[in-house]
């Protein structure tokens, strides 16, 4: 796999918890990089509108705090290859082929579309005359639960 960029690993956490507002320092931690190394991207990706910047009060300051906007064509756009790209990653789609020979694989719901958030499952229809597979250790790679029909 190629290396990530600090862009990509800071829209990665937003991608996986899109309905989280984060601290800066959060988002340091969580991308393994300086806060210091951070800000600059964060700010791009503020003003794309692709991340929302708000303030939070704390006593007697105010700390940088940012969301998702889910709203945006973009990060919708982003997220749904996110998404393909860690379903490919995870073996799902290998497993799949290779266990039922299917005629087409259909992924369908809020994940395709890139809407989906933390507690959303990904739906995926498998066309194919063969029995189900155990997609357990699937899921677990995924953190979410897979649906298939």
């Amino acid at each position: 796999m190629l290396q990530k960029s600090t862009t990509q690993k800071i829209l990665e956490i937003f991608f996986d918890e899109p309905t989280k507002a984060h601290y800066l320092k959060e988002i340091s931690r969580k991308a393994l990089i300086s806060h210091t190394s951070i800000k600059k991207p964060l700010e791009e990706l503020v003003k794309l509108n692709l991340i929302l910047k708000r303030h939070e009060k704390k006593g007697k300051r105010k700390f940088p705090i940012f969301e998702a906007n889910l709203e945006h064509p973009k990060f919708r756009r982003l997220k749904k290859s996110y998404n393909l790209e860690n379903l490919y990653e995870s073996g799902i789609v290998e497993k799949i082929r290779d266990a039922l020979m299917p005629r087409s694989i259909v992924l369908f719901g809020s994940y395709s579309r890139g809407e989906d958030i933390e507690d959303s499952d990904i739906d995926i229809f498998v066309e194919s005359s063969k029995e189900e597979i155990k997609l357990k250790s699937f899921e677990d790679k995924l953190k979410r639960k897979v649906n298939m029909l």
